[in-house]
């Protein structure tokens, strides 16, 4: 079986601090909430590593979540959809050469893995409002402040944010009831956009980013509805 890219889907959320959440031993996870770990107590009860991701249980009573204990500090993921025109994500190691007389030209992998890669879509604006949808937002955000002018001499501020962006990329989306949903989770840097506004153009975002603080990985989970 072979699936099309357009089967994927991407998410993004961009970390903030109201979204944090610390455990005291009666707290619990939230049923199918996306959590990335940002530490965990010597006895945690959460199933991955510190600086991953994982997805609470689907189980909507206390006993069938996660109690979280002191020491564990969680941040919420509540993903935005990032509509795309084109991704691409590109996995590489460096090599060491170690080659002598006896083997020339011989290399061994450093072992350090650099992720890398782009999004492509279009500007997004919202149909009654025409404000920049929430992605949007996210991701002019990095690179210049926004100013809301709220139209009655009140002005917000929203200066320039390098805060943690986590990008979540569904591989197969269209899996259903029974079968495996596949998650590519890459914590992300944005590096750089660029726009086009030609006139007989649709308005696009291109972005490229590298692999940033934490863990990327695969993560498989059965699809419950």
């Amino acid at each position: 079986m072979k699936i099309t890219g357009a089967k994927a889907s991407v998410f993004f959320d961009s970390f903030d601090n109201t979204a944090v959440i610390s455990g005291d031993g009666t707290k619990t996870t939230e049923s199918k909430q996306k959590y990335f770990v940002i530490d965990k107590a010597e006895d945690s009860n959460i199933p991955v590593a510190k600086g991953t991701f994982f997805i609470a249980p689907n189980g909507a009573g206390a006993s069938q979540q996660i109690i979280l204990k002191e020491g564990d500090k969680l941040f919420v993921i509540n993903e935005e959809r990032f509509c795309k025109t084109n991704a691409s994500f590109e996995f590489s190691y460096g090599s060491v050469d170690v080659g002598d007389d006896c083997d020339p030209g011989a290399t061994i992998s450093d072992g350090i893995l650099t992720i890398s890669g782009s999004l492509a879509g279009l500007f997004r604006y919202d149909d009654e409002t025409q404000d920049f949808d929430s992605v949007t937002d996210i991701i002019v955000n990095r690179f210049l402040d926004i100013v809301e002018d709220k139209g009655n001499g009140q002005y917000e501020l929203f200066p320039k944010s390098d805060a943690q962006v986590y990008l979540l990329t569904l591989l197969n989306s269209t899996a259903k009831k029974g079968q495996t949903e596949n998650w590519l989770f890459v914590p992300i840097n944005i590096n750089s956009m660029s726009m086009s506004l030609g006139n007989s153009d649709a308005q696009n975002r291109d972005l490229s980013f590298t692999k940033g603080e934490g863990q990327a990985i695969i993560y498989k989970v059965p699809v419950s509805e």
